[in-house]
């Protein structure tokens, strides 16, 4: 089992739990993308604590196109409630609905945007598969080590402060998220230690 990064992290659901809790819709071209390059750079200064960076050394990563986010497995403290509401309220507008992850943008491994659709299809591809679908995607997505899942990012209105949910899936017992609080200090994004506050972290 991976161990999962975070403040006060608490193992809270198995992989197939939490994903019966994210918000994910069928392509939809009316959906709002995430178009904002600050955005990607948070996305960008988390990716290399993921494990499917970290640990399966991804060349390409895959990222689901829908914004995916867990309501059921948020952080908690006082802090949220003051110095960080602004921040968490602009999280919660962003993600009120779903929202599209766009290609082009500077990350690290290299990246390729893929509608959830086309995932699902994947696992289709190799009849009786023992890995219950896996070795079809593996198959279309060699070297990807899973796909990702993000949310749209909250920040605050100096952009100083920003929350976001990054997840993955990577095999049927083999999988995490959590959400992320972010500072930007000497014009870089970093993972915030905000005393007062427990997060929520799902893995298997």
């Amino acid at each position: 089992m991976k161990q999962a990064l975070g403040v006060a992290s608490v193992l809270a659901l198995i992989a197939a739990l939490a994903w019966s809790n994210h918000s994910v819709k069928a392509q939809d071209a009316s959906l709002k993308p995430v178009d904002d390059p600050e955005a990607y750079a948070v996305y960008a200064s988390l990716l290399p604590n993921e494990w499917i960076v970290r640990s399966a050394h991804a060349k390409t990563l895959v990222f689901q196109e829908e914004t995916a986010t867990n309501w059921g497995c948020m952080p908690s403290g006082k802090p949220l409630e003051t110095d960080w509401r602004v921040v968490v309220d602009s999280f919660k507008a962003e993600n009120a609905g779903v929202r599209t992850v766009r290609a082009g943008f500077p990350l690290e491994p290299a990246y390729v945007v893929v509608p959830s659709a086309e995932i699902k299809a994947s696992f289709h591809e190799v009849p009786n598969d023992p890995r219950s679908g896996w070795s079809g995607f593996y198959k279309r997505y060699p070297d990807s080590g899973g796909y990702m899942f993000v949310s749209a990012v909250g920040f605050d209105p100096s952009k100083k402060r920003a929350m976001v949910y990054m997840a993955h899936s990577c095999g049927l017992l083999c999988g995490g998220g959590m959400h992320h609080l972010l500072e930007k200090t000497d014009g870089a994004w970093r993972e915030a230690k905000v005393p007062g506050v427990s997060n929520c972290v799902w893995n298997s």
